[in-house]
């Protein structure tokens, strides 16, 4: 991940250790990302450069967390049958559960601006077709 000014200059690598998906803190001051797209954790790094954090120890897909100005978020890593989203409060650093949810998560997790609302995604269902071809070759 790099970062360029708008305006025109020099890149400059954030975080220098790679990264996916990264997602700016409201206040512009920290970059939040993950180090694989899936079952992963998240970390944080200085906008402006410095030592990276790990900040949580398991996020189910990279699109599964929603920074906001008092946390994050997010899907953790679980089992079909025990799937939730969680908040962990940036000044307690205490994860409290948000829902449990009774279908397993999908792709997807946003908040809106005035935190009044969530929208997650989730499967339904899902199936496959098994097709016989006669005399195939």
């Amino acid at each position: 991940m790099w970062k360029i000014p708008a305006n025109g200059g020099g890149e400059v690598q954030v975080p220098r250790k790679g990264g996916f998906a990264p997602l700016e803190s409201p206040d512009g001051k920290f970059l939040y990302y993950t180090k694989a797209l899936s079952a992963t954790s998240v970390w944080k790094v200085p906008v402006e450069g410095g030592e990276e954090t790990q900040v949580l120890k398991s996020l189910s897909f990279y699109a599964n967390m929603a920074i906001v100005r008092d946390g994050i978020y997010f899907v953790p890593t679980r089992g079909a049958k025990d799937s939730s989203i969680q908040f962990l409060n940036f000044a307690t650093g205490k994860i409290k559960t948000i829902a449990t949810l009774e279908k397993v998560p999908g792709v997807g997790l946003t908040v809106s601006p005035d935190g009044r609302w969530m929208l997650y995604a989730q499967i339904d269902q899902q199936g496959r077709d098994l097709m016989l071809v006669e005399n195939f070759r």
